[in-house]
């Protein structure tokens, strides 16, 4: 299979893997000394700021380090699934309990979605400004295995 941007290949499957199993690995960790909730917000939050620094920085241009890193850790460090957890927990169990709905909640994963987007832009912004890498990161360039 081959999209416009990445080839789907053996060695694609597994630097995304190496890097998703480091990436969750280190999030379970996170999960474990800060406790649920708090971990939530950290690992996304940090993980947001990963990835901008990473989208900035040119030594991460190549596709292999892109799949290992922004795509794998990454992508196995954030946890999308955590915060939409704490979304429905927030609505479906009291609405089932016939109670209100906690507001607070929602105020919370508002505030970890704009820290999220407030870390990226700040990161990726340092980034360019250190690296001297103004120009956008082009995905159009793939990697020659050959």
């Amino acid at each position: 299979m081959r999209t416009k941007n990445l080839t789907i290949n053996w060695k694609s499957l597994a630097l995304v893997f190496a890097g998703g199993t480091l990436g969750t690995l280190l999030r379970f960790s996170f999960d474990i000394n800060l406790g649920s909730l708090f971990s939530v917000a950290a690992v996304n939050i940090l993980g947001s700021i990963i990835i901008g620094w990473l989208n900035s920085d040119p030594r991460v241009s190549r596709v292999g380090r892109r799949q290992f890193w922004a795509i794998g850790f990454s992508g196995g460090f954030t946890t999308m699934s955590g915060v939409a957890l704490l979304t429905a927990s927030g609505i479906a169990a009291p609405l089932s309990a016939g109670q209100p709905i906690s507001l607070g909640l929602f105020g919370y994963v508002f505030g970890i979605f704009a820290a999220s987007l407030l870390g990226y832009w700040g990161a990726h912004a340092l980034g360019q400004r250190l690296t001297g890498n103004n120009a956008a990161v082009s995905h159009d360039v793939e990697e020659v295995t050959e």
